[in-house]
C-alpha cells in the first residue's frame, strides 16, 4: 500500500458526454488512493522535498492546519498515516458536533487541537510558528507550497495537448489552476466552487509569493462563476438533496459516481455551456477526486 501511496497509478480518461459537434472527456484523479485526487499529488510534492529529513529522524511530526472538515485535512491525515509519519491537526470548526469523514479520520489518525472561530485560529498559527519545535514542520493552509505545485506537475505530464482543445477543472484554492496554467499547452477554464469569482483575485494574489515565482500574468479571465452559467444552489451550507440526485444522474448516464460538492456542479455547468456552444470542441475536465466527502454533502 505505501508504494502505490508514493508512486500513484496513471489515471485515465473515459469519454462521457457529445453535445452538438462537441466531446466531454473526463481525466479520473478520483481514481488515486480512496479517490483523494490531486491532493495525493501534491502531498508528494510535499513529502518528498522532506523525504531525507523525515527518514533521518531531524522531522518526526507534520503539522496539517485548517477548516476541520476539509479535503485537505482528510487527504493529509490519510496520506501520512499510511507513510507512517505521525501528524498533528490545528485546526478550526464552528459546529463541534459536526461530523464528517475528514473529522471521522483526523480524531482517529492524529493529534487534534480544535478552535471554534478561525480568528481564534488564525492566532492559535501564529503561536505555534512562533515556537515551532525543530523537530516539527508546519504545512500551509490548503496545501498552498512550492513543493506541493512541482507535486502536480505529474498530473500534467499525462494529458497529451494534441488530444483535447481546452481543459476545465473546478477551482478550490487556485493550486491545480495555477499549476495548469504554467503548464500552458492548453486554455485552462476555471469553475469557481471554491472562493466567489470576484473574490479570488485579491485573494490568490495575497498568497502567491509563498510559490517562490516570478510574478505571474494569470488568465483571471478564463474563471467562470457558476452563478452565471446555471440556476442552481451553490452553496455548501444548505440542507437538500439536489447535487445528491444529481450525482445519481450522472452515474446512471456516465458509470461514474461524480462527487456533488464540486464535481456534480462542474459538470452540471460544463454540460450547460456545451449546450449554449460557450464551450466546444474537445474538452478534457479534470476529476479531482474527494469521493469520500463527496458522499456526506447533505450535512456539509
Amino acid at each position: 500500500m505505501k508504494n502505490s501511496v508514493l508512486r500513484p497509478r496513471r489515471t485515465g480518461v473515459d469519454s462521457v458526454l457529445k453535445v452538438h459537434s462537441s466531446e466531454l472527456f473526463i481525466k479520473r484523479e478520483d481514481r488515486i488512493f480512496f479517490s483523494q485526487g490531486t491532493k495525493i499529488r501534491k502531498l508528494l510534492g510535499i513529502y518528498k522535498s522532506l523525504e531525507s529529513k523525515l527518514r533521518s529522524g531531524e522531522i518526526q511530526k507534520i503539522i496539517l492546519q485548517g477548516n476541520l472538515h476539509s479535503n485537505a485535512i482528510l487527504a493529509g491525515s490519510l496520506f501520512f498515516r499510511f507513510v507512517e509519519v505521525p501528524t498533528k491537526i490545528l485546526g478550526y470548526s464552528r459546529d463541534p458536533e459536526l461530523i464528517t469523514p475528514a473529522s471521522i479520520i483526523s480524531k482517529r489518525f492524529s493529534e487534534l487541537e480544535l478552535v471554534l472561530t478561525r480568528k481564534e485560529w488564525e492566532k492559535s498559527v501564529e503561536d505555534t510558528t512562533k515556537s515551532l519545535p525543530s523537530n516539527e514542520f508546519l504545512i500551509p493552509e490548503y496545501l498552498f507550497t512550492s513543493f506541493a505545485l512541482e507535486g502536480l506537475s505529474s498530473l500534467w505530464e499525462e494529458i497529451d495537448p494534441t488530444h483535447y482543445d481546452r481543459v476545465v477543472l473546478d477551482v478550490g484554492s487556485g493550486l491545480t489552476w495555477i499549476s495548469g496554467n504554467l503548464w500552458g499547452k492548453l486554455p485552462i477554464t476555471g469553475i469557481c466552487l471554491g472562493i466567489q469569482k470576484e473574490k479570488f483575485e485579491p485573494w490568490i494574489g495575497s498568497y502567491l509569493s509563498s510559490l517562490r515565482l516570478p510574478i505571474l500574468d494569470l488568465p483571471y479571465e478564463n474563471l467562470i462563476d457558476p452563478k452565471e452559467k446555471l440556476e442552481a444552489d451553490f452553496s455548501y451550507g444548505k440542507k437538500g438533496n439536489f447535487w445528491l440526485e444529481k450525482s445519481k444522474e450522472y452515474q446512471k448516464r456516465f458509470g461514474i459516481y461524480l462527487e456533488p460538492i464540486y464535481a456534480a456542479k462542474s459538470v452540471s455547468i460544463i454540460e450547460s455551456m456545451m449546450e449554449k456552444k460557450e464551450l466546444e470542441g474537445r474538452i478534457l475536465y479534470i476529476y479531482q477526486g474527494g469521493i469520500l466527502q463527496g458522499g456526506t454533502s447533505s450535512i456539509l
